[in-house]
């Protein structure tokens, strides 16, 4: 039996194919790029994935020169489709390049990535999906010393990780002198944090701290949610969750 075809996601200015990535199109990936928000001219896209926070953040910012790399080559492949259909093709450009051999004389003014989230965990027998849910080949060490090299003077990075893991992400990102200046938790109905997104820079500030519920219990969006991600879903929202 064939397998079954991921549906392309339409968004108002640029549509997702997702054939080949095991990420597809979430609320993370959601929060984070409408969260990101700013006067960006230089962005890099670690782990681009399906390319949509390169996408993302090409329409917020229409000035912005964007570098998104992708280790996986089938990946990458179909994230190059997805700029190359987009009206913004002309200011992505998509590397086939882990982090850790990435180099660039030049640095970025926003940093972003939806990096991945399982520390020290029971690996799955899908490999696309380990590659891109585990720590193994992008060490939050390596994610954070490498950011810190590539990273502009008054520049952003902006992440978003599990909240069970964020004490952690926070301490390694103080080694590398970076410091919160904003962070978002997405909380469950019943009180429990799910998510955090943080944007660090260089300079130690007392950082703004808000919470967001993303979806109610009977599986609708919030209007906070759907009010962030207006300017990117085709979809009305306000009917049920998707």
């Amino acid at each position: 039996m064939a397998a079954k075809k991921t549906p392309a996601f339409q968004f108002k200015k640029f549509t997702i194919q997702q054939q080949v990535n095991a990420q597809k199109v979430g609320t993370d990936s959601m929060l984070l790029g409408a969260w990101s928000k700013g006067n960006f001219t230089s962005i890099l896209d670690i782990g681009t994935g399906t390319g949509i926070l390169a996408l993302m953040l090409a329409q917020q910012n229409p000035s912005a020169q964007i570098i998104a790399i992708e280790p996986d080559a089938d990946s990458l492949t179909e994230a190059n489709q997805n700029f190359e259909a987009s009206v913004f093709k002309s200011r992505i450009n998509g590397i086939q390049t882990t982090l850790q051999h990435f180099t660039s004389a030049q640095k970025f003014d926003l940093i972003i990535s939806n990096p991945p989230y399982f520390e020290n965990s029971t690996l799955s027998e899908n490999m696309d999906k380990n590659r891109v849910r585990h720590t193994n080949e992008l060490p939050i060490a390596d994610l954070y010393q490498k950011a810190a090299e590539f990273l502009s003077p008054q520049g952003n990075l902006n992440l978003i990780f599990p909240f069970e893991v964020e004490q952690l992400h926070l301490d390694e990102a103080k080694k590398q002198k970076l410091f919160p200046q904003k962070i978002l938790r997405t909380v469950r109905e019943e009180g429990v944090f799910k998510r955090t997104l943080v944007s660090y820079a260089f300079n130690a500030v007392p950082e703004s701290e808000e919470q967001l519920l993303v979806k109610f219990s009977d599986n609708t969006y919030s209007p906070e949610y759907i009010a962030l991600t207006k300017d990117f879903y085709a979809t009305d929202l306000t009917a049920k969750g998707l």
